[in-house]
């Protein structure tokens, strides 16, 4: 139960609120105002200087003052609220997470407190100085603490797949409101936890009333099994789905520095690092499922001449059309990485685990490179051909787990130990461990 503490206030302007600045307020500020304070009169001015003119007019001692900060003199305006008021009056700011520091500065002026909107649970009527009986607020806690628990896992799953993370932010939803089904679309993609939802009780769009830059999207509940929805549910719903708004677009920066983090800038191919975890990783399943894993390691032949003939673009052209035609020839599961400089290193297994005795990866890998060289033998790169340069080629060497090494490093080594022998025995040719200097495999 809600009471106003009344003795406070001139009995002729008890429940009285004015919501000031609503010039620059966003949409639905007002309206949640009006639901959580359904027995107040509520009144609006859109300015600050039309502010001081109604609260003397209006006989108002309650004011909620929304914040904007490219007004100049905010603290002064905030006192000529306060003065037209008297000092018995109630001066709330609001603003949005953004306008917090300038809603700090604000409070000089003689403000009482300030609010992030959307408000959520009890901060207006708290803020405002409305007393509560506790039952609603030790009702909130019981309700919001499973919910609570379950943000918790959603900041957990920030580095799972965006559709693992839509689904957890759609069960947080339906555990939150009570309901028999939640709905989730962000940019497209659709989760559902709990009842399909056909038709939709309570719905918002992501993030209602922030207009930062984030994903796009809607949530919908279903109804509940018993009883209706309430104006703190609506608002529940919001404040719920401007936070799962903020941790998607978390996810996809975190998602997106992680891949910058593992990926070449100049080539668009993978880079050292991720070729050492990847094949570490694939060693281990290797050495569990019985299956041969073959690394190998390239680079261009003579390319520092190239740079010094044509110059740097000529070879990060070079970099780029090598790295463009080895993924066009390899198979979805094989890793192709610029390893460093002009030196490239390609894994070869098999994702659908252990072969049969005799395994023709290794010939795989044979027809891989025999389509690569037959492709970079008719390529043209016009930083290149245009400027008379000859026929680019390259030498490499291979290894392959179980037979020439156990770990990546002896692998990396052995193949690297291979293409030195490539280079050694005349260039343009691949070496497998083990194999005469006579004997070229390109």
């Amino acid at each position: 139960m809600i009471s106003t503490q009344r003795d406070t206030f001139d009995p002729h302007v008890q429940d009285r609120l004015l919501i000031v600045g609503t010039q620059w307020a966003p949409s639905g500020l007002v309206d949640q105002v009006r639901s959580r304070l359904s027995d107040w009169s509520v009144s609006v001015s859109d300015t600050y200087l039309k502010g001081i003119a109604d609260v003397a007019r209006q006989r108002v001692q309650t004011m909620l003052v929304y914040i904007d900060p490219s007004q100049t003199r905010l603290s002064r305006a905030i006192a000529g609220l306060r003065e037209a008021a008297g000092d018995e009056a109630k001066v709330v700011l609001c603003c949005r997470v953004p306008e917090e520091p300038a809603a700090r500065q604000a409070m000089a002026g003689g403000a009482d407190d300030y609010l992030i909107f959307p408000f959520f649970g009890h901060e207006l009527e708290q803020a405002l100085g409305i007393e509560s009986d506790g039952s609603e607020v030790m009702d909130h806690l019981t309700s919001t603490a499973a919910p609570l628990r379950k943000l918790a896992d959603l900041l957990a799953t920030m580095s799972d797949t965006p559709k693992a993370m839509l689904h957890c932010a759609a069960d947080v939803i339906k555990e939150a409101l009570g309901a028999t089904g939640a709905m989730i679309v962000v940019d497209g993609a659709t989760a559902t936890a709990g009842e399909t939802v056909t038709k939709p009780v309570l719905s918002v769009p992501l993030g209602q009333g922030v207009d930062e830059a984030g994903p796009n999207g809607q949530i919908a509940v279903n109804a509940r099994p018993e009883g209706a929805y309430t104006p703190g549910d609506m608002d529940a719903l919001t404040h719920y789905a401007r936070i799962i708004r903020h941790v998607i677009a978390a996810a996809s920066r975190q998602r997106h520095w992680q891949r910058l983090a593992v990926t070449d800038q100049c080539s668009g191919l993978a880079n050292r690092r991720y070729l050492y975890e990847r094949l570490d990783a694939i060693l281990l399943e290797a050495q569990a499922e019985r299956f041969p894993v073959t690394v190998l390691l390239f680079d261009v032949d003579d390319f520092k001449s190239y740079n010094d003939k044509f110059g740097h673009h000529a070879g990060d052209a070079i970099i780029r059309a090598i790295g463009d035609l080895f993924r066009e020839h390899s198979r979805e599961q094989d890793i192709v990485t610029r390893y460093g400089g002009d030196e490239f290193a390609v894994v070869f297994w098999d994702a659908e685990g252990a072969r049969e005795p005799g395994s023709s990866q290794l010939h795989h890998a044979h027809a891989v490179l025999d389509r690569f060289v037959e492709s970079l033998r008719n390529v043209d790169i016009p930083e290149v051909t245009e400027k008379g340069g000859g026929k680019i080629t390259i030498s490499g060497g291979l290894a392959t787990y179980p037979w020439d090494g156990s770990t990546r490093d002896e692998l990396l080594k052995k193949a690297d130990d291979a293409l030195l022998k490539a280079k050694r025995a005349g260039k343009n040719r691949v070496f497998v461990i083990g194999q005469s200097e006579d004997d070229t495999t390109v």
